[in-house]
């Protein structure tokens, strides 16, 4: 077992904080269609919207299913192996997405980005975490970790937004590309050839559990990505895809009741803390999707190019690193982690309300800042808080599926479940606004006006987007204080604010003697206590 690190000893440590800022920086931002891309790649492919959005949600389909069994993979291959190997395959897969105008390579390429992605990441996560915090507490990693790859993405949105504006969509993905190969030349010369422990073989690796879990949820993404422009229930392929999820899901599951090492052990469904959680990432979900209103709002109305609005995006920093510092005196004060989560949430509904009482065809981007802090406040804040109460509790066999099931529950089905309701009500509110304006147009003579009937209709498409819009945010409100108020009313579990001691040790090479596994007594369940430090 190593206890230096990830790289080699002549490295010098502030050189090693340094490269693991190199290489999280573009791991964190790598993965899905880049916002800036979406409209190019829309225009340039001949695509519909829905298939990148399923490229998109793919990728965290793809950091769900290798989540259970990250640790076998460490144990199994040294970190260099698996740094190069993601390095690689991130790369290659971004190459792919250049080169292809077909659909199902962008989303099978994104989903093989998501799987290595997490791989790699997750070997700079415990090194960073006794950086940050040195006793193992992580709500003190959490306070740090969550803002830096929230302000990561944000800033990394609006770089490739500038590289998008001014050059292709595709020079996004060849910058990535390049920069992956870089971090693989860095990684042959400063990482070191050690192990971890002694070298394990990746026995019971159940590949039919990982696919029953990766179709199931592909499945579902479909009937959730496609419902709107399918007219939901009526079209035979989504009634096919729901009923294929239901019947995969439950073979799943069924299949885990026979598994000495299941791939999700069955048993965290008994913790009332996930089941909790699980409903509040449901929740955070409709927050996040609410994006999808401000971005309506500021392309539609207010003209913004993407660089713009990724620039507005970029206004959420300075209240990203309030609510953090926020979230972290909150721990500090051993404060319940119900009522900071309910104060995410007014955070989070302050913003909707701003942004309610803004919407005008001729608002200033200034007025839209403060709406973007508290954005940026709220959604800190949330996914601190309830990622710490999900994965609160579990024992060392059981976390990395709950972190797995979580993230696809966060990033994907409510996000999903939240934008298909979001699109859905915005399409009804657009025709209903349309109708309210013809009403009032029967008697008039529209050759009165310059332009005639086709300047009426442009002007009329505005007003109704405008109107739903302003709709739509009242409606988020309404659901903020609902969620608020269903927060309130649950009981919480006790939250412990655990050390990871026994992964502190295994790091620093101390002596383990003694220490009483609750579970099995060797290195690779043990480790497993770090993957509560899973925060991506």
């Amino acid at each position: 077992m190593y206890n230096q690190g990830l790289f080699k000893d002549w490295v010098p440590k502030p050189a090693m904080l340094l490269l693991i800022i190199l290489y999280l920086f573009p791991l964190l931002v790598v993965g899905g269609i880049y916002t800036a891309n979406f409209s190019n790649m829309m225009s340039d492919l001949a695509l519909y919207s829905e298939y990148l959005s399923f490229a998109n949600y793919a990728s965290f389909i793809g950091m769900g299913t290798a989540l259970p069994y990250l640790l076998r993979f460490k144990m199994r291959f040294r970190s260099k192996e698996l740094m190069i190997t993601s390095l690689s395959m991130i790369a290659l897969c971004s190459m792919a997405i250049i080169t292809t105008d077909s659909p199902y390579v962008i989303i099978a390429a994104n989903f093989v980005i998501g799987f290595f992605k997490i791989i790699a990441i997750i070997e700079f996560v415990l090194p960073l975490l006794f950086i940050l915090s040195p006793d193992g507490d992580r709500t003190k990693f959490y306070t740090v970790f969550y803002p830096l790859s929230i302000s990561t993405a944000q800033i990394g949105g609006y770089f490739f937004a500038k590289i998008a504006y001014n050059l292709q969509w595709e020079s996004v993905y060849l910058v990535m590309a390049i920069i992956m190969l870089v971090l693989v030349l860095i990684s042959v010369i400063f990482m070191h050839d050690l192990r971890f422990s002694r070298k394990l073989p990746l026995y019971q690796i159940d590949l039919l559990s990982m696919f029953l879990f990766v179709v199931s949820f592909f499945l579902l993404t479909y009937t959730l990505v496609f419902a709107k422009q399918q007219d939901w229930f009526a079209s035979s392929y989504i009634q096919a895809s729901t009923l294929g999820f239901i019947i995969t899901i439950i073979l799943f599951l069924w299949r885990q009741k026979g598994l000495k090492r299941p791939y999700v052990p069955l048993s965290v469904f008994k913790k009332k803390n996930f089941i909790q959680g699980f409903i509040l990432l449901m929740c955070l979900g409709m927050f996040l999707a609410s994006g999808v209103i401000q971005n309506t709002f500021t392309v539609g109305i207010l003209g913004y190019d993407s660089l713009t609005n990724n620039l507005l995006n970029y206004a959420m920093v300075p209240g990203i690193i309030i609510g953090a510092i926020y979230a972290r005196k909150w721990y500090a004060k051993k404060w319940p982690t119900k009522f900071l989560i309910i104060s995410g949430m007014i955070f989070y509904t302050l913003h909707f309300v701003m942004m309610y009482f803004l919407i005008s065809p001729e608002v200033d981007i200034n007025y839209l800042i403060v709406p973007s802090i508290l954005r940026g406040m709220g959604m800190v804040i949330l996914f601190i808080s309830i990622w710490f109460y999900a994965l609160d509790g579990f024992d060392m066999t059981e976390t990395l599926a709950v972190a797995s099931l979580s993230i696809v529950v966060r990033s994907l089905i409510s996000v999903a479940f939240a934008g298909a309701i979001y699109s859905w009500l915005f399409y009804k509110l657009q025709l209903q606004g349309l109708e309210n304006i013809a009403h009032h147009l029967d008697a008039v003579n529209l050759s009165q006006f310059r332009g005639g009937g086709l300047a009426v209709y442009g002007r009329s498409r505005i007003q109704a987007v405008l109107t739903a819009s302003k709709a739509l945010y009242g409606y988020s409100i309404i659901a903020g204080i609902i969620m608020m108020l269903f927060t309130l009313a649950i009981r919480f579990e006790n939250t412990y604010y655990r050390r990871l001691i026994l992964v502190r040790k295994l790091l620093k090479g101390e002596s383990i003697k003694g220490y009483n596994f609750r579970v099995r007594k060797n290195t690779t369940e043990t480790i497993a206590a770090g993957a509560g430090v899973v925060a991506v």
